[in-house]
């Protein structure tokens, strides 16, 4: 599967929503609605008209602040639950394919282009109001969402051809592998005078980052397919260092 360039990429993250904002912006119209309405509700209006009420009753001084809190504190609790179910929805949304992620991954260089952001990596911990998710050691930063259409137009497949490219059977990951272990030498993250296993964790990090859309998720790939295709690469690079 081609990857995508540095200039879609740049596209896709232009085109995408602010992950800060995407949880209103992709949400069912109902509930745009209905958080549109919480918005408008002033917990201070509410605490001034509670507080009216708790004065003219009768009453102790706990009885009537409970009375004075009861209004804010109850439209508090509404757009603090509304609002977790907008963001769990959003989540669901990337799983199933409908929204993809791209962002900046720490640290950030003048130099640097937005990434892919793996799948995988949404179970990690998002930080909604800071628009950054933290996943394995691997950080994004403004991160935006882009919907499956435009993706699909930056990188220009509309027309998708659904012929078999591979024989029936677990798919290979030998190119995978092998750039992999292309990207890491270039970044200067392969050491050959350590161990080639040191490595494989890695390899891993590499594939989640850089081939979000595997078919074999990177967690899954055993330490004997790694070795498979990353040892004549490593062994070669080995033998050349001691020249």
């Amino acid at each position: 599967m081609a990857q995508e360039t540095t200039d879609q990429l740049n596209r896709l993250w232009h085109k995408g929503v602010p992950m800060t904002q995407a949880w209103v912006t992709y949400a069912k119209p109902d509930l745009k609605e209905r958080w549109a309405e919480l918005q408008q509700r002033s917990a201070s209006d509410a605490f001034e008209k509670g507080a009216a009420m708790a004065s003219a009753s009768e009453g102790d001084a706990v009885a009537k602040i409970q009375m004075a809190l009861e209004g804010p504190q109850k439209i508090l609790r509404a757009r603090t639950e509304l609002r977790e179910t907008l963001q769990k929805n959003i989540l669901k949304y990337i799983a199933g394919g409908h929204l993809h992620g791209f962002g900046y991954e720490l640290p950030r260089k003048v130099s640097s282009a937005p990434v892919a952001i793996p799948k995988a990596a949404w179970a990690g911990r998002c930080d909604w109001t800071g628009g950054a998710l933290s996943y394995r050691g691997l950080e994004f930063v403004d991160i935006r969402l882009t919907t499956n259409r435009i993706r699909n137009e930056i990188l220009e497949r509309g027309n998708v051809d659904t012929t078999p490219t591979r024989a029936p059977g677990r798919p290979s990951v030998k190119r995978d592998i092998e750039a992999a272990f292309h990207g890491l030498h270039e970044a200067g993250e392969i050491d050959p005078e350590a161990s080639q296993m040191s490595h494989y964790p890695k390899v891993k990090r590499w594939l989640e980052l850089h081939r979000p859309d595997l078919e074999v998720p990177p967690a899954y790939i055993s330490d004997k397919t790694i070795q498979k295709y990353f040892a004549p690469l490593f062994n070669e690079l080995k033998e050349s260092s001691k020249l």
